[in-house]
């Protein structure tokens, strides 16, 4: 089950984020896990626990930090439609830096 879980993560990650970038870019691990919730659910898909979620993610390679008291992945941005359906289903503002759509002109 962690090796599905590891692979589910890996493609939500390669569908859903830009990965690479600065580490002044980021992501809280809520919100990462919440679009990906978001990601199953659209794709039919039954998701990680939440623990496996993280294992899997910090298996990626993504550098967790702890941002004013919350958890963090350094280095990757949400991309495409998932985060702009997270925003809208949980009325969520988006953070200073997270971007859709970060290389739309």
């Amino acid at each position: 089950m962690a090796e599905q879980n590891l692979d589910h993560v890996l493609l939500f990650l390669d569908e859903c984020t830009l990965a690479g970038l600065d580490e002044s870019e980021s992501v809280l691990a809520a919100d990462l896990y919440g679009m990906y919730m978001i990601w199953c659910e659209n794709g039919g898909r039954e998701p990680a626990p939440v623990h496996h979620f993280y294992g899997a993610v910090r298996e990626a390679g993504l550098a967790e930090v702890t941002r004013h008291s919350e958890r963090a992945y350094e280095g990757v941005l949400p991309t495409g439609p998932i985060p702009v359906q997270y925003i809208m289903e949980t009325d969520k503002a988006p953070g200073p830096n997270t971007n859709p759509f970060p290389f739309s002109g």
